[in-house]
C-alpha cells in the first residue's frame, strides 16, 4: 500500500509543518523533550500520528545527534517502534483501548524501569475518544511526569482542561495542494506511472487536502492506467460536477436546463445538487478573479463560459441556491423556470415565502370579469383604480375587540363545545309555532335570529315534558 510504503520516517519528509518540526527539533536539541507531555491536533489525516511517532523515535533514540536531531531508525529503540515491538514506547488506539481498566493498567506498570530510557513514551491515537473516567486516571502520571504522553485528536475539546494544561499543544495544519502535487508528482515517478498534472488535482480537491486518501485513490487509479483526467472523473464519478455548470449555461433553455437536472437527480440527492450548482457558480467567479476554486481544473472552460455569460452577478445565482431549503427535484424544476426569466443582472427574488397581508386589509387581486349566463357576452373586467400619487396609504383599521363567552345556562358538549362570538349569554325562547330557540337578549329578535337548541337540551326538555304530563291532563 503506497500510504504506509511512502509514509515519513523523517522530520525532513514531514509536509506542510515547518514550524511545528523546527519547535520539537529544538526540545530535542536541549534535551528537554521528555520534560512534558504533548498535544497534536489537527483535521483528519493531515499527519498527526506519523508527526507523533518521528519525534517519539527521536526521543528515544540511542544514536541522535543534536546538530541534526533527525531518528536514527536503526539503533535498538528506533527499530522497536517501527516493528512495533515492546519497549519503552507504546502506541493505544484510544478508540478501543481508552476504558479505565487499559490505562490502569498501563500506570501500574509505570514504576517498573526500562531498557534504554528514562521514562515511558505513550502515544495516543484517537485520544478524544477516551472516557472521562480513564482522563481522570491519566491526569496523575502526567502531572507528575512519570510518563510523556502524546495525545493525537481531531477534538481537542473533548480532552479534559485539566490534562489540556499539562500538555504543550501543536496544531498540525492543512497541507497546501501545490506541497502535495509536488510530494505525489515524486511518488508516481517513482511508481513508474504516467499522469496528468490537473488529474493529481482533481483527486487533491477531491479528497480534500488528506494525503493518505490521496495516496489511496491514486494507487487504484494507476491500476487501470495513466492517470488522465477522464479517468478520474470516471473512477471517481465526477461527471455530475459538468452537469452543475452545464444547468447554469442553460438557463436561458429551461428544457435544456431541466434535463440536465434531471440527469443529476439520477446521480446525488437534489440537496446535493442545489449545493452542487452553488459551488460552482462560487468556482466560476473564483476562477475569473484568479482565486483557488474546487475542481476547476477539470471543469476550467465550462466556469470560464458561466463567468462569460453572467459576469460578477452569478454571485446572484450562488446565493440564490444557497439559501433554498428542504430542496426537491419539483422545487428545482420551479427555480429552473423563474431563472429562465431572469436578466442576468438584477438580485433574485427570493423563493417560496408567503406574503403577508395586514389584518383587516384584503390581499391585492387582479379584477376578475364576470361569469357571462348562457348565450350572454362576457363583461370586461373592471378596471382597478390608479392609487393617487399624492395621497399617503390609509393605516390598516385595527380589529374590533373580540369577546368569547361560553353558554353557562347549557350543558357542556365536551370537545365539540362552542364559544360564542356575543354580548350575552343566550336563553331558550318559544317560537309561534311551540317549538324552542336560542335568542340572545339585548336585540329585536325574530325568528331568522333564532337558533335551535342543541340534542341534549331537546332531549332533558322532552323528559321534563313527559314526567309533568298528568299535571298538564288532570
Amino acid at each position: 500500500m503506497w500510504d504506509t510504503k511512502y509514509r515519513p520516517l523523517k522530520f525532513a519528509e514531514v509536509l506542510g509543518q515547518p514550524g511545528t518540526v523546527q519547535l520539537l527539533k529544538a526540545r530535542l536539541q536541549k534535551g528537554t523533550a521528555l520534560d512534558t507531555s504533548y498535544l497534536f491536533e489537527g483535521g483528519h489525516g493531515q499527519g498527526k500520528t506519523t508527526l507523533a511517532r518521528i519525534y517519539a523515535r527521536a526521543m528515544l533514540c540511542l544514536n541522535l545527534d543534536k546538530a541534526d536531531p533527525e531518528p536514527c531508525n536503526k539503533c535498538e529503540n528506533c527499530l522497536a517502534i517501527l516493528n512495533d515491538q515492546p519497549g519503552p514506547f507504546s502506541e493505544r488506539d484510544a478508540a478501543s483501548q481508552g476504558t479505565i481498566e487499559n490505562i490502569r493498567s498501563i500506570v501500574n506498570e509505570l514504576p517498573f524501569s526500562v531498557f534504554n530510557a528514562s521514562k515511558r513514551v505513550y502515544l495516543f491515537d484517537e485520544a478524544h475518544r477516551m472516557g472521562q473516567g480513564a482522563q481522570d486516571v491519566l491526569l496523575k502520571p502526567i502531572e507528575e511526569k512519570k510518563m510523556i504522553a502524546i495525545l493525537c485528536t481531531t477534538e481537542p475539546d473533548k480532552i479534559r482542561g485539566t490534562i489540556r494544561s499539562r500538555c504543550e499543544p501543536y496544531t498540525i495544519r492543512k497541507v497546501t495542494r501545490e506541497d502535495i502535487l509536488g510530494r505525489m508528482k515524486l511518488v508516481l515517478q517513482q511508481e513508474g506511472v504516467e499522469y496528468q498534472d490537473d488529474a493529481v488535482l482533481v483527486i487533491i480537491d477531491h479528497s480534500g487536502g488528506h494525503v493518505r486518501d490521496i495516496l489511496n485513490k491514486m494507487e487504484m487509479i494507476s491500476q487501470l492506467g495513466p492517470i488522465t483526467v477522464d479517468g478520474v472523473r470516471e473512477y471517481l464519478k465526477l461527471s455530475v460536477v459538468s452537469l452543475f455548470y452545464e444547468i447554469l449555461l442553460a438557463l436561458r433553455d429551461p428544457k435544456k436546463a431541466i434535463g440536465f437536472v434531471d440527469q443529476a437527480c439520477e446521480q446525488i440527492s437534489p440537496d446535493a445538487v442545489a449545493a452542487g450548482l452553488a459551488e460552482a457558480a462560487m468556482n466560476s467567479y473564483r476562477l475569473a478573479n484568479n482565486m483557488f476554486a474546487d475542481f476547476v481544473s477539470a471543469d476550467r472552460e465550462l466556469g470560464k463560459r458561466v463567468y462569460g455569460e453572467y459576469g460578477p452577478y452569478v454571485i446572484h445565482l450562488a446565493d440564490h441556491f444557497l439559501k433554498a431549503k428542504h430542496v426537491s427535484e419539483v422545487s428545482l424544476v420551479r427555480d429552473i423556470l423563474v431563472l429562465s426569466q431572469w436578466d442576468g443582472k438584477t438580485p433574485i427574488e427570493p423563493l417560496g415565502r408567503p406574503v403577508l397581508v395586514p389584518w383587516g386589509s384584503a390581499p391585492a387581486t387582479a379584477p376578475v370579469a364576470s361569469v357571462p349566463a348562457p348565450g350572454e357576452a362576457a363583461s370586461p373586467a373592471p378596471a382597478s383604480p390608479a392609487p393617487a400619487a399624492s395621497a399617503p396609504a390609509a393605516p390598516a383599521p385595527a380589529p374590533p375587540p373580540v369577546k368569547e363567552l361560553t353558554t353557562p345556562d347549557l350543558p357542556p358538549l365536551g370537545e365539540m363545545d362552542v364559544k360564542l362570538n356575543m354580548n350575552a349569554a343566550p336563553m331558550p325562547r318559544m317560537d309561534a309555532r311551540g317549538h324552542q330557540h336560542l335568542v340572545f337578549p339585548g336585540k329585536n329578535v325574530d325568528e331568522d335570529d333564532m337558533k335551535p337548541l342543541n340534542a341534549d337540551v331537546w332531549r332533558r326538555e322532552f323528559e321534563r315534558l313527559w314526567l309533568n304530563r298528568g299535571d298538564a291532563s288532570g
